[in-house]
């Protein structure tokens, strides 16, 4: 019997640093209904469901076509909750087979990444417990102490950047695990993740307004 793949996306009301983020409209589009939509036209996701405190988001998501769980505040709450509490919490409110979380504030992510991001989890369960997005960079680096991470900058060839290691950055956008794992850890991912590289153009997390106006910016030139 073929495992039942839920994506969970969750929005609160009160995001601190730009005021109703998961509502900013990229074009005629809410990062919610742009996010639902991106879901549902990925074949390997059978369920999108949306998680929230506010009314006004539910109602949103819900006429986009998610099924709507209505989230204590007391989880919404960042002072009081952790993001293991609210993990917890949003995952005792469903029962599925594999949890695809994905969080609206990535909004270039393609429902093609979204089914390949499935597939590979899917594919690589025997050797991986867990699958999370992460941007791959090559730069140079210098740590806490203020001394290069990883390069000589003394040696007598100056070493280029594409010559470096590989880092991976988290990109917040993609998080796969079975079920019973995530509520079980009650966190985004397990102790052996598969790190599923995305590509450079679909990188953005917004986190403030200067990424929202950076999505805004990228989209209009793409569709202009």
């Amino acid at each position: 019997m073929k495992d039942e793949v839920s994506a969970i996306i969750v929005a609160r009301k009160g995001s601190i640093r730009v005021k109703s983020k998961s509502m900013l409209k990229l074009g005629n589009e809410t990062l919610i209904s742009r996010k639902i939509k991106q879901l549902q036209a990925a074949k390997h996701i059978d369920r999108v469901i949306f998680g929230s405190d506010s009314d006004e988001m539910l109602e949103h998501a819900k006429s986009y076509g998610a099924e709507v769980f209505k989230r204590p505040d007391f989880y919404c709450d960042e002072t009081k909750a952790s993001a293991n509490d609210m993990i917890e919490n949003m995952i005792s409110l469903i029962k599925t087979d594999i949890v695809v979380w994905a969080h609206c504030t990535n909004p270039l992510l393609s429902s093609e990444t979204y089914d390949r991001a499935v597939s590979v989890f899917q594919s690589n369960q025997a050797r991986y417990d867990s699958l999370l997005s992460v941007r791959e960079f090559k730069e140079h680096l210098w740590g806490e102490d203020k001394k290069p991470l990883n390069y000589n900058p003394y040696q007598a060839r100056h070493v280029l950047a594409c010559e470096l290691p590989s880092y991976y950055m988290q990109d917040g956008g993609i998080f796969i695990q079975s079920y019973k794992q995530m509520a079980m850890n009650r966190y985004f991912f397990g102790k052996k993740p598969y790190l599923f590289v995305i590509p450079d153009e679909e990188f953005l997390d917004i986190n403030d307004m200067r990424d929202y106006l950076l999505a805004k910016a990228i989209l209009e030139n793409k569709n202009g």
